[in-house]
């Protein structure tokens, strides 16, 4: 990887976009009127529908004229926000099926749920519904769950599967119709229950005009919080240890300048290079981590 220097900055701000970032987080609601997050579950992915129609699965996976397929969809005009989450220290999907069967109380108003086999084929629902072949797995070890927040007037699904290797990963979707647009709070919500929202060095450098703005916008709410900016990459073979965690402290901090000079507290953000330090399963290197720290 070329070291993030200035003009390369600059190149990627031509070339490239953060229309993905900006979609996820328009689209996000405040913690407390969206589905809470599994305790330790990682964020691995981030997707968002390119489109103003969205269909929705609202039945088991059946065949139909021998073609197998839900046989109730609704179609909305929205836009699609996803994240999908890998859970490290648990392996019994009952115990994320009971989290969030409680979580899905309340505000929301459940349109349709199945688990296990009644659902159908995961590969179906992996790979054709939500485009995601990570989430195939054994079909009595899934579960999926779509409903509706009466505060916010979001669509929300999840999506949550086995894999044969016995590892758990979670889809969690919020669709914004124009009904939610006027529902909700329209100050963005960039961090998940960890404290923390994960991007590619790419799509940070691709507009750090729209990543300063939100950033900003968050940072006046929260009118004490201080973040750190952390990047990671793989060691490189022509160098030390010390010198990957010095080379990616050097781009953390190009990136904190570059967000000072558009605007941001300086004395709100700090710089750090992790190097190779931080490994997160399926996850690609370089990543940067944008990290709200303690009070």
């Amino acid at each position: 990887m070329e070291t993030l220097t200035p003009k390369l900055v600059h190149d990627w701000l031509v070339q490239l976009s953060l229309t993905g970032l900006l979609l996820a987080v328009a689209c996000s609601v405040s913690a407390s009127q969206a589905l809470p997050v599994y305790p330790g579950a990682e964020l691995i992915e981030t997707s968002n529908s390119d489109s103003d129609r969205y269909r929705i699965v609202l039945s088991s996976l059946k065949k139909i004229r021998n073609v197998l397929q839900p046989d109730r969809i609704i179609t909305v005009n929205g836009r699609s926000s996803a994240r999908t989450y890998y859970v490290p220290d648990e392996i019994d999907v009952e115990v994320l099926i009971a989290h969030y069967k409680g979580s899905t109380t309340g505000a929301f108003e459940t349109l349709f749920s199945c688990q296990g086999r009644d659902c159908g084929s995961s590969n179906y629902w992996a790979n054709t519904v939500f485009k995601n072949r990570i989430l195939y797995g054994p079909e009595q070890f899934q579960y999926y769950w779509v409903g509706l927040n009466s505060e916010t007037q979001n669509y929300e699904l999840v999506y949550l599967g086995r894999r044969g290797t016995r590892k758990i990963y979670v889809h969690h979707e919020i669709i914004v119709t124009e009904d939610s647009a006027k529902a909700r709070d329209n100050t963005p919500v960039l961090f998940d229950g960890a404290g923390i929202v994960r991007l590619s060095l790419q799509q940070v450098a691709s507009d750090l005009d729209g990543l300063a703005e939100l950033l900003q916008r968050y940072l006046n709410k929260a009118a004490d919080q201080k973040m750190a900016i952390v990047v990671h990459d793989a060691q490189q073979r022509t160098e030390t240890l010390v010198q990957a965690i010095n080379r990616t402290a050097s781009e953390a901090d190009l990136i904190r300048q570059q967000l000072i000079r558009k605007g941001l507290p300086e004395g709100r953000l700090s710089a750090h290079g992790a190097g190779p330090l931080g490994p997160v399963e399926d996850l690609k290197y370089p990543r940067v981590d944008m990290v709200l720290l303690p009070h």
